[in-house]
């Protein structure tokens, strides 16, 4: 029998963060560079939150708000649910469908080291 896939071995590893006092606009501009849908927030070198398009959306452009002038932690959706690196696929992907959300940080001591979408089970996993 084949051994279980654990989070670690389909992560994607580094992970594109903004530090939690930076303007939306860099967490924009990291997106859109990285073509990714979402960045971690890090405070105090912990991973704290995410931001993704629909919270720029959302909280920024429909609020009326200055992407320049409004800060990371002010958007950020919170708390981060993650995930541990040696934890089983299945058990991510059940997860993930929990609590209704697309992407998992991957930590080690609650340290991050990696990321894990949807996308990412589907296309390695099925």
């Amino acid at each position: 029998m084949s051994k279980k896939l654990l989070v670690k071995d389909i992560m994607t590893s580094p992970v594109v963060t903004v530090l939690f006092s930076d303007p939306v606009i860099s967490a924009v501009n990291k997106m859109i560079t990285h073509d990714i849908g979402a960045v971690v927030v890090i405070s105090g070198g912990m991973p704290a939150g995410m931001i993704t398009e629909r919270d720029v959306l959302r909280k920024v452009i429909l609020e009326g708000l200055d992407p320049r002038k409004t800060i990371c932690q002010d958007i950020m959706t919170t708390p981060l649910v993650t995930v541990e690196a040696d934890t089983p696929i299945e058990k991510a992907f059940v997860l993930m469908k929990e609590k209704d959300i697309r992407r998992l940080p991957v930590v080690r001591g609650g340290r991050l080291i990696g990321i894990i979408t949807e996308k990412d089970i589907i296309r390695k996993v099925l």
